[in-house]
């Protein structure tokens, strides 16, 4: 008999509003019930956090450390449709993670199949579609009298003159993209001059990934990488304020401006 996980690591995809994190919440804590007592945590993919990494610290912080080397951690992957690149890439996070760890305090990691492999979800799915049947059409829907119309700001073009352009791509995620979001969405907040001047938007991957964090400005054509919470304002306040490209983070520009040092955040 195959021996039961010691701890299961729910691992899906982000989105841009808290939808993704929201529904995940609920399958974790559905699988709580169904398996008290089991360690259990949520990492994503991109667009949110924790991603792999610190998820995998948070779930060893659970385990006893003596015994972190017999210990199993089980992955599921709950992205639909599966991606082999990126199910391999993530086993190459994963397999890096290990490597940070002290030899005799690495557990082992295993991944389970992908829900579409799953012998389970073709039953489960007729399941579904047999009790759709009962839910009421969306004409019938009530509360929503405005369905023929939507906000006037959706069709207002905001106030800039530059795009920020943050990856929030899987490979920036792995490398903190996620956390760090707050922080640049706080400080453009914060400064009038950047907040009158900057469309702040996620993306997806967008290369050079190992050097993410990446932070792209147009219509400059500036790329800035290997950012994290010490650098990421200042260099954004230089290129804004100073019309400057800090050299020690910068990947790529159209052309190369004098290099300058950090200022002070």
């Amino acid at each position: 008999m195959a021996k039961p996980p010691d701890a299961l690591l729910l691992l899906g995809r982000g989105g841009l509003g808290s939808a993704a994190k929201n529904e995940l919440q609920a399958l974790l804590q559905a699988c709580q019930q169904g398996a008290p007592g089991l360690p259990m945590q949520l990492a994503f993919v991109d667009r949110n956090q924790p991603a792999l990494p610190e998820a995998l610290d948070s779930l060893c912080a659970a385990l006893a450390p003596a015994d972190l080397a017999r210990q199993t951690i089980v992955i599921q992957p709950v992205m639909v449709p599966d991606e082999p690149a990126l199910r391999r890439w993530l086993q190459k996070v994963a397999m890096r993670w290990l490597a940070s760890q002290a030899k005799d305090a690495r557990p082992q990691l295993v991944f389970a199949q992908p829900l579409l492999q799953s012998d389970g979800l073709v039953p489960a799915l007729l399941n579904n579609l047999a009790l759709a049947t009962s839910q009421p059409d969306v004409v019938a829907e009530e509360g929503d009298e405005g369905w023929q119309t939507d906000p006037v700001a959706w069709s207002t073009v905001p106030a800039h003159q530059r795009h920020v352009l943050w990856c929030m791509g899987p490979r920036c995620v792995a490398k903190g993209a996620a956390a760090l979001w707050p922080r640049l969405s706080q400080a453009v907040q914060a400064s009038a001059p950047l907040k009158q001047q900057l469309q702040l938007l996620q993306t997806s991957c967008q290369y050079p990934c190992n050097q993410g964090p990446l932070m792209i400005v147009y219509p400059d054509g500036v790329w800035y990488g290997n950012l994290d919470e010490d650098s990421l304002v200042p260099v954004l306040k230089s290129h804004i304020e100073g019309s400057e490209a800090c050299a020690a983070h910068r990947v790529h520009s159209p052309r190369v401006p004098p290099p300058c040092s950090d200022p002070d955040p």
